[in-house]
């Protein structure tokens, strides 16, 4: 009786064994197959075009988007470059609000600390935003960053289209962002929540 135990022990165990290594060389091959199969795409644009795209990540916040890619993709920073611009140019044939903007995390891959929103009003305002990780009882105090031009004076239009920084990795940071008319009168303020990820 014993006998048949300790059979019975040592045949489940080498079989636990042999579908533990099944399953370790199965996983290397897909992973190895998967990156074979990126690789040999790396200079097809139609094909790195298609697989570069925009995902809401609701870790970082409501309706924020991050880029999505294969992680083995190696492909140039230029390349990269003009292929998210034309996807956010895509995205931007819907007319986003200051109340629903179009929010992306760090989107060419430059700064980990940095947002691109994008909005449309109906006139032309100006632009300054506030980012903070304290709670925020009131905005009476806070210095807010004005959007600027070349020559230093305040911007006045009707796209806005900005990157914004100054966020914390690894914190939960509050946005702030209000458009003001010619005369400096608040015309609309909204608050955003960033769950920045951790560098």
């Amino acid at each position: 009786m014993k006998k048949c135990w300790i059979k019975r022990i040592l045949k489940y165990g080498i079989l636990g064994l042999i579908l533990v290594w099944a399953t370790m060389f199965i996983y290397d091959y897909g992973k190895k197959s998967y990156e074979d199969y990126v690789n040999r795409h790396e200079n097809d644009i139609e094909w790195i075009e298609d697989n570069i795209e925009f995902v809401e990540d609701y870790q970082i916040g409501d309706n924020i988007f991050v880029v999505e890619m294969p992680e083995t993709l190696d492909i140039s920073h230029d390349l990269y470059r003009e292929i998210v611009q034309k996807k956010i140019d895509r995205l931007l044939i819907d007319n986003y609000k200051i109340s629903s903007p179009l929010i992306l995390y760090d989107p060419f891959l430059e700064d980990e600390e940095s947002v691109n929103i994008y909005f449309h009003t109906g006139e032309k305002y100006k632009f300054e935003y506030y980012v903070t990780t304290d709670s925020i009882a009131t905005d009476e105090d806070l210095v807010y960053q004005r959007m600027l031009d070349a020559n230093g004076n305040d911007l006045l239009q009707s796209k806005h289209y900005y990157t914004l920084t100054g966020f914390v990795p690894g914190k939960r940071n509050n946005l702030l962002i209000r458009i003001l008319n010619e005369n400096d009168e608040i015309v609309q303020s909204e608050n955003f929540i960033l769950n920045i990820p951790a560098a």
